[in-house]
């Protein structure tokens, strides 16, 4: 009997099966026969703090509740993660953390990654769906050539 998962079931229908996944993601359940291969693709944005020092970007794409940034993922089904310094709300926590080994990003600038694991005929555009909302998150409210009445809708979406 098979069951949906996913944010479209005639791409995630799974069967169960007696043998595990050689994948090891799914244990015991394979892909529908016919069903495009799952790849894994990933996707960088640089943030521009040094264009706007003072704007809040991680606030920006986290959203009230981190509910924009739920609503990218939902959409999209892509995975996003804001790596790099400033991630860390408390500096002296992302201070201690810099050397640590999986924390070797806050070496690096602020920037967000995408990523996207599903299947080879979808992954690209998802991917691009994603990149191009976070690219609208990433600029900044204040600039003059954003007109204030998207800013308004964007607020009322949410």
């Amino acid at each position: 009997m098979p069951s949906e998962v996913g944010p479209s079931s005639s791409l995630f229908l799974m069967q169960p099966t007696s043998q595990p996944s050689a994948s090891g993601t799914l244990v015991g359940w394979t892909a529908q026969p016919g069903a495009a291969p799952i790849v894994k693709k990933t996707s960088r944005l640089e943030v521009p703090v040094d264009k706007y020092p003072t704007f809040n970007f991680v606030g920006r794409i986290l959203g009230p509740r981190g509910n924009s940034l739920k609503r990218v993922e939902a959409q999209t089904g892509c995975r996003v993660l804001i790596r790099g310094r400033g991630s860390i709300k408390d500096a002296g926590k992302e201070e201690k953390m810099r050397d640590k080994p999986g924390f070797e990003h806050l070496n690096e600038p602020l920037h967000v990654i995408v990523e996207a694991e599903l299947p080879a005929n979808v992954v690209d555009a998802q991917l691009a769906q994603a990149c191009e909302i976070l690219q609208e998150l990433l600029r900044p409210v204040a600039d003059p050539d954003f007109p204030v009445w998207q800013c308004v809708s964007s607020v009322l979406d949410d």
